[in-house]
């Protein structure tokens, strides 16, 4: 593809660490996105070579060059690395997904369409189970199977399986006038400079298991509705064994109740 001018409609970014193999399904979804005018920002925990090796032969496959933003392994530190991401992202509207979440082709369409000043959109996932992550093929996401109920129905936990049906006519209404949802981190969008006025993740939370309530509890605090776009931006998270979250107690308390907006240890160190 040839590359665009002028700034995209808006910039993927891709929280990744390790799994070439599973975020090269995620590459093969956006080649069949509706949207097509987009930036990857490819935020990596510190993976190795693979993850930089599978973006050079990717690169010549998007319309936009992909920006590969990487630190070295230190642990679970995506609010650092996606921080950074954000900073080298050109475009003024921002998605978020995690690098083992396969898109439905209308997965970037939806989030700009129901973009808004002062919102946050926060979608869900279907949850594949073990036995379909290890069968699945790059041929099942290039020719949309994926996106078959029949496909992925038994092969998803209960209550997961609801959020991978796409109907945006029936639930976009009901999405519009819900403002407060919570926001999971691999499937969220919301405007740069939003983001940039909480000053994005706090960096002091690393490990599992707090960010994106921390980061969802500052974006309310700031006034900004989270809205659910749930049935309208679907995506495809594929198995991977779950870290125990590592906070303590102590630590966690201290962002109870919190009445907080910007915090001074994110994209910007006061």
């Amino acid at each position: 593809m040839g590359v665009n001018h002028g700034s995209p409609l808006l910039s993927l970014v891709v929280a990744a660490y390790n799994r070439a193999d599973i975020l090269e399904l995620v590459f093969v979804s956006l080649l069949n996105q509706t949207l097509r005018d987009f930036e990857i920002v490819v935020a990596d925990d510190g993976s190795g070579p693979e993850i930089a090796a599978l973006i050079d032969r990717y690169r010549p496959e998007i319309a936009r060059p992909i920006v590969h933003e990487w630190h070295e392994d230190n642990g679970f530190r995506k609010t650092i690395i996606v921080n950074r991401a954000v900073t080298k992202a050109s475009a003024d509207y921002l998605v978020f997904i995690d690098g083992d979440c396969i898109l439905h082709r209308r997965f970037l369409e939806r989030h700009h369409k129901r973009r808004r000043t002062g919102r946050v959109l926060a979608g869900r996932r279907v949850m594949l189970d073990g036995e379909l992550t290890r069968r699945l093929g790059a041929d099942d996401v290039s020719t949309r199977r994926i996106e078959r109920p029949w496909f992925w129905l038994g092969n998803c936990g209960r209550n997961d399986c609801k959020h991978g049906f796409y109907m945006p006519l029936v639930f976009g209404p009901r999405n519009r006038r819900q403002r407060n949802y919570q926001i999971l981190g691999s499937n969220f969008s919301v405007h740069k400079d939003a983001f940039f006025s909480i000053n994005g993740y706090d960096e002091r939370i690393v490990g599992r298991g707090l960010e994106d309530n921390n980061l969802c509890t500052r974006f309310v605090n700031s006034g900004a509705a989270v809205k659910s776009i749930a049935f309208e931006a679907l995506q495809y998270h594929c198995f991977h064994q779950a870290d125990a979250m590592p906070h303590s107690d102590d630590f966690i308390e201290t962002f109870r109740g919190s009445a907080e907006t910007r915090t001074p240890y994110g994209i910007v160190k006061d």
